[in-house]
């Protein structure tokens, strides 16, 4: 199971939360990952498996102790009430983040269940984009046949969801299920999109908002705003694509022939298509937004990562 499977397994859980003395070595390492990155919060536990019989559950009364049928009062350990509870804000926002939407609060469509997302892509290529959790029941199938021809509409959707695609049922509908570990990855402190599903579709991406910014760029890449200024700063057909392939790994590291490749420039580093003297304004933003190393290592930097994924 990877990082995205492991949080989607916790989203639907009833309560959410899950404890790390309880995993195995491998699950342990992936809710340490996930909680380095955002997408995993500390939290307390209000009932337990009692430590001492392991048959009942106990509600905590005081931070150190619980009340078991069998065993009466219970002393606690704190690793006994240590749990890790997931960030959906932190996941909705990357998801947008990953796709180039906007990252501002999505439209709940049924509260605490299926969210709004924007609108990816342009004409026959335009998709809804939805993020659902925990859809398996009748009921809530019931609900979002209710919402979705006023919210949602009868163009075609992704369903994002941590819910098990074959247990999400919404017959006649023009939506395809995709499962969440499917369809995105773990990179840097954020993700970045993987799989079929998109093929065709983020080609043609526009925004969903007004000016179709993809995140600090502009609608082509060819422009890009710094943290704190309103004034884009322009960008050649090479120092957009190296930018952009930086910017879509969110933080991750990548070596310069890789970062070369991806970007498919012939140049023996990336600096050398930011010169001083020819792009000023081009060399500052790159010496705001890029980092690197004596290992030969680029990536987005970290320090302005926050801001620019506001913009």
């Amino acid at each position: 199971m990877d990082c995205l499977a492991l949080l989607a397994s916790c989203i639907e859980e009833e309560g959410g939360a899950i404890a790390p003395a309880l995993a195995d070595p491998v699950e342990r390492r992936q809710l340490e990952r996930l909680q380095q990155i955002g997408a995993l919060v500390p939290s307390r536990a209000r009932t337990i498996i009692c430590p001492r019989c392991e048959a009942h559950s106990v509600r905590v009364i005081t931070a150190g102790s619980a009340l078991c049928v069998g065993c009466g009062k219970v002393v606690l350990a704190a690793q006994d009430l240590q749990r890790l509870a997931p960030d959906g804000e932190w996941l909705r926002r990357r998801i947008a983040q990953a796709l180039g939407l906007p990252v501002g609060p999505p439209w709940s469509l049924v509260p605490g269940q299926l969210w709004r997302l924007g609108d990816l892509g342009r004409g026959s290529a335009r998709r809804r984009i939805l993020y659902g959790e925990r859809l398996r029941s009748s009921r809530t199938g019931r609900a979002l046949h209710a919402v979705w021809p006023s919210l949602v509409g009868q163009g075609p959707a992704i369903l994002l969801t941590t819910t098990a695609p074959d247990d999400v049922f919404l017959p006649g509908l023009p939506v395809s299920v995709v499962p969440l570990a499917s369809a995105f990855q773990v990179r840097g402190t954020g993700l970045v999109v993987a799989g079929p599903v998109w093929e065709g579709i983020l080609d043609e991406a526009s925004l969903g908002n007004e000016d179709g910014r993809h995140g600090p760029f502009g609608p082509d890449f060819r422009t890009v705003l710094l943290p704190g200024e309103t004034e884009p700063v322009a960008l050649t057909p090479t120092q957009s694509a190296l930018l952009r392939v930086l910017w879509e790994l969110s933080g991750e590291r990548i070596e310069r022939e890789a970062l070369l490749r991806r970007a498919k420039v012939d140049l023996d580093k990336p600096i050398v298509a930011f010169p001083q003297s020819k792009y000023p304004q081009a060399h500052r933003a790159y010496r705001a937004l890029v980092r690197s190393n004596r290992q030969g290592q680029y990536w987005w930097a970290r320090d302005v990562a926050a801001d620019t994924a506001k913009l």
